[in-house]
């Protein structure tokens, strides 16, 4: 496959010779209508010189019966009987009587008229008349080929300043087809408007590029966090619905504590039912009431309620967002530790709140909360937790942040787009 740089090469030469041609062809079938003119306009010239002056000598001949002894340069006479045939002539005269009135020989004019006893013809070379066209051809051939050459040179130099820019954006092209930088912007060259248009329409095909690009990488983040997740998800409600039946099937526990443990195993058990449920009915509304999805992950804790409020994400993933946050709340501290909630509305966001009473964080350990796998100085899970809850919240343009200290207790700040009212009501409003 040819290179960019040859191809635009290729075009140059083309461009080049194209115009040279043009040129070429023009000046030509200029030259040749000028040189017909010129020719046609002499011969006019000559013809009527000749044409009077055979008029003058063939009249003296009739009358007299004398010829000039002397003639023009280039002029020829003869005399022909009645028969046709040349008696007298001065000059080159052809054998025979040529056809009456003007007539063309090989390189000359001729003049025809009848006398008495035969005809009379006068003749005369075309050679002054084509001296000057044959001058006129060759000033015509120089100012051809001088034309030509100045035509070459603009071309060429037009050729090069329009392939120019070209060969740029395809520099640029193959440097982008070989680094993958979709965030350079394309040289621009406003001289033309062909080409703007043509950078222009790179430059969004870039942008688009850009963003399909990052669309796709967002969508292998949020594929790998809901991997992740359903891991995470599964593995504490199975667990503890594995540990407690091993307990009940030990037969060790008392009576009450049976009981509680059974009703442990049924609430895990049911959460994990619900989780899978959710995992296999897609995403459900891409819409989510934000209030009762508060409610729903504050199971017996307290909600500062606030307006109600439609985020852009899906209800079993905000629901999701909230519990992991819950549950981080509740696993890191001790039990019976003081955890409320809330929702309200910040300009174009819904925000959610996780607040705790704990022990708090120290800062290297807030500085590192949302990283995959980090537990810094907690014990117990995966530290999958966090990292899960920023990657579903960022994938739908949101935030996460802590607010934390050691011995003041942590709060989680979670905030969502608010979703665009529906046709109906924009148009109410």
């Amino acid at each position: 496959m040819a290179k960019p740089e040859s191809r635009l090469h290729g075009l140059s030469r083309r461009l080049l010779i194209v115009m040279v041609a043009l040129v070429g062809a023009s000046l030509l079938l200029v030259d040749l209508g000028a040189v017909f003119f010129l020719r046609g306009v002499l011969n006019d010239n000559l013809a009527g010189q000749l044409r009077s002056t055979a008029h003058s000598t063939a009249y003296l001949y009739w009358h007299t019966g004398a010829v000039p002894d002397r003639l023009p340069l280039g002029y020829s006479i003869a005399i022909y009987g009645a028969d046709g045939r040349k008696e007298f002539n001065i000059g080159a005269a052809p054998d025979e009587v040529p056809p009456l009135g003007r007539s063309q020989g090989r390189g000359s004019l001729r003049y025809t008229e009848v006398v008495p006893g035969g005809y009379f013809m006068e003749q005369v070379s075309t050679s002054s008349a084509d001296a000057p066209v044959r001058i006129l051809e060759g000033v015509l051939a120089v100012v051809t080929l001088a034309a030509m050459l100045l035509a070459a040179i603009v071309a060429q130099r037009l050729a090069r300043g329009l392939a120019a820019p070209i060969a740029a954006l395809s520099a640029e092209a193959g440097r982008i087809g070989e680094t993958g930088d979709l965030e350079t912007s394309l040289p621009r060259h406003h001289g033309l408007r062909e080409i703007h248009d043509l950078e222009e329409a790179l430059q969004r095909m870039l942008g688009r590029l850009r963003q399909t690009f990052l669309a796709l990488e967002a969508s292998e983040q949020r594929e790998r966090a809901l991997r992740e997740m359903t891991l995470h998800d599964l593995r504490t409600p199975l667990s503890t619905v594995l540990g407690t039946l091993e307990l009940l099937a030990g037969g060790r526990l008392k009576p009450a504590e049976a009981k509680e443990a059974a009703s442990l195993a049924q609430r895990e058990a049911a959460r994990l039912a619900t989780r899978i449920r959710d995992l296999d009915s897609s995403e459900g509304e891409p819409h989510t009431s934000l209030g009762p999805a508060v409610h729903r992950a504050a199971r017996s804790h307290p909600v500062a309620a606030g307006e109600d409020l439609l985020v852009a994400a899906p209800t079993a993933e905000v629901e999701h967002v909230l519990d992991l946050l819950v549950d981080n709340a509740e696993r890191h501290n001790p039990p019976g530790t003081p955890i409320a909630l809330g929702w309200r509305r910040e300009g174009d966001a819904a925000v959610a709140w996780v607040e705790d009473e704990g022990e708090g964080m120290s800062p290297e350990v807030r500085e590192r909360a949302f990283e995959r796998y980090y537990r810094g100085d907690r014990q117990g899970g995966l530290g999958l937790g966090l990292a899960l809850v920023r990657v579903l919240t960022e994938s739908r343009g949101g935030s996460v942040e802590l607010a934390s200290a050691p011995g003041r207790g942590t709060r989680a700040t979670v905030r969502w787009p608010l979703a665009p009212p529906a046709p109906e009501d924009a148009a109410e409003d």
